[in-house]
């Protein structure tokens, strides 16, 4: 009797323990880690030019790369600035600081001809600053960058 009883205590708690492992963890299978390619450290350009926007501005910025695939959903290649890519700086400014257009685009511009080195594979430089997105559109023919308006 006594070892029924335990026989059917051991049942219940691996029963219990492979429930709980459904309960916590239910799609451990799926959830394999994917090769997510980094975005590549800042170059000593770009270090050097974010320093002179923060003392000049007082203001943090950051940097993205991103590719397209053929299918329009953005990703990060290995060689990201081989293929067709575009440039994104998240810079924010202070508040109380009033930032003319002219300025964005000098900096989009010093981003294309010194950092980028006028990459011909550059589509656009894209600045969102604080709360507004600006996007400059690369002509590789014109070497000319414009301002798209929406």
């Amino acid at each position: 009797m006594n070892m029924n009883r335990s026989i059917k205590i051991i049942i219940a708690a691996i029963a219990l323990v492979i429930i709980m492992a459904f309960i916590f963890n239910p799609f451990y299978w799926l959830m394999q880690p994917g090769q997510i390619i980094e975005q590549p450290a800042l170059s000593s350009q770009e270090q050097l030019y974010f320093k002179e926007l923060e003392k000049t501005y007082n203001c943090k910025s950051e940097r993205f790369y991103y590719n397209y695939t053929k299918k329009g959903t953005d990703t990060l290649y290995e060689d990201y600035n081989k293929v067709p890519f575009e440039y994104y700086l998240s810079i924010d400014f202070p508040l109380e600081r009033v930032i003319q257009k002219d300025s964005l685009f000098m900096i989009a511009q010093h981003v294309k001809d010194v950092i980028l080195n006028k990459n011909k594979n550059l589509k656009s430089v894209i600045i969102y600053r604080n709360y507004d997105t600006h996007e400059y559109l690369y002509d590789v023919n014109k070497d000319a960058l414009t301002e798209r308006k929406d």
